[in-house]
């Protein structure tokens, strides 16, 4: 029997076809091969519009970071009238806060033009006098010394005796040992209606303007003592018709809080609160907005107590290392030494410091403060450029 072999036909066949001159066509490529190409080419096309969706993305993400950084939102003095002692003064901006801001954005507060920031640390209820931290204090001072402001907190009292004020001190200051301060920390002494400290005085347990001074002075002495400035808080109907300011502001720095433009306070005040209701980068809603009034080239004398004998630091010298401070992402923190005697000395053991205005273009200053075996504080000037 003859077999007869014959090749399975495939499924793919090759055509070849004529064209209208009788010309053969070139054999027409396999449909299976044109679906894979066609399949490779789709998925390259969608790879590209992936890595353009991707990079269009990282763009904008840097863009609106950029932006965002940039605050529009500025703290400003216009609508302030400052009282013709502090001709003479730079006026640095800060602002004060608590845990009613709830969340706040640090570096465009600091781009928003605040310098400084009191932080509020704790309080004593109005009610029962118990001494309570502030839900957000841990939080914004860390934040706020990272973003490059200035820092010091306060306490809200209602104390009603000097010894209730030294436990408030002694409160504050195991709240914030474990953090750097340059700024002082505050008795923020003011009556809240029917509260304790209100009583005190309707029953007239406190009647004269001694018993108001010396509760606010036995707060500052112990924070004093612990090597901290210290600052009394008040409005100024609280130190004009409660306390007498005119004696306490010998001894003591004064923050005094007026609203409506102006701060007509005659004894001496280092710094105003002129509203509640200011707006700030970085927070949403309004913040407390804060002056401070400073002269370049004046020393002022510290009254924390440090070693027994100290030097000022009006008799170092301040040496910046470059003859031009350039801004750098948007700050200018510029190298610099503190020489006494030939000795350069350290931050942290000899002096504290901090930068103001220095988020532009200008004048800018450098804030030095002696601790240990240092005291005083002044600020230096320097120049930067774009």
């Amino acid at each position: 029997m003859k077999l007869n072999f014959r090749k399975k036909a495939s499924k793919e066949r090759t055509v070849i076809k004529d064209d209208k001159k009788g010309n053969a066509s070139a054999p027409a490529e396999p449909v299976s091969n044109k679906k894979k190409r066609q399949a490779l080419t789709n998925k390259f096309y969608i790879l590209v519009v992936l890595v353009a969706v991707l990079l269009i993305a990282i763009i904008a993400i840097k863009i609106v970071s950029y932006v965002g950084g940039i605050t529009r939102v500025r703290l400003t003095d216009e609508g302030f009238t400052h009282s013709e002692k502090f001709a003479d003064c730079i006026v640095v901006q800060g602002i004060d806060v608590s845990e009613h801001q709830e969340k706040i954005h640090w570096k465009k507060v600091k781009s928003s033009g605040a310098d400084f920031v009191f932080v509020r640390a704790a309080f004593r209820s109005v009610e029962d006098g118990e001494l309570k931290e502030d839900a957000t204090f841990k939080k914004n001072i860390k934040a706020a010394d990272k973003a490059g402001l200035m820092v010091g907190a306060y306490i809200y009292s209602q104390a009603v005796n000097t010894k209730e004020a030294e436990e408030e001190a002694e409160y504050l200051i195991k709240l914030v040992r474990r953090y750097d301060l340059n700024m002082p920390l505050v008795i923020d002494y003011e009556l809240f209606d029917g509260g304790r400290l209100d009583q005190a005085i309707e029953n007239e347990e406190l009647f004269a303007a001694s018993h108001f001074n010396d509760i606010t002075e036995a707060f500052c002495r112990k924070v004093e003592e612990e090597g901290y400035e210290s600052a009394i808080y008040g409005n100024v109907d609280m130190f004009t018709h409660y306390m007498d300011a005119s004696l306490v502001d010998d001894n003591n720095t004064l923050w005094a809080a007026q609203y409506g433009g102006a701060c007509d306070l005659e004894a001496d005040y280092m710094f105003w609160q002129a509203t509640d209701s200011a707006q700030a980068g970085g927070i949403t809603g309004s913040v407390d907005q804060d002056f401070w009034y400073i002269k370049p080239g004046e020393v002022y004398k510290t009254r924390a107590k440090g070693k027994k004998k100290q030097v000022s630091v009006g008799k170092c010298s301040m040496e910046f290392e470059d003859d031009v401070i350039k801004l750098k992402n948007r700050r200018a923190e510029p190298e610099f030494e503190v020489i006494y005697d030939g000795k350069n000395l350290k931050e942290g053991r000899d002096y504290e410091c901090g930068y103001i205005k220095n988020t532009e273009a200008g004048t800018g200053y450098l804030y030095v403060r002696g601790i240990r075996k240092y005291k005083d504080w002044m600020i230096v000037p320097f120049e930067i450029q774009p």
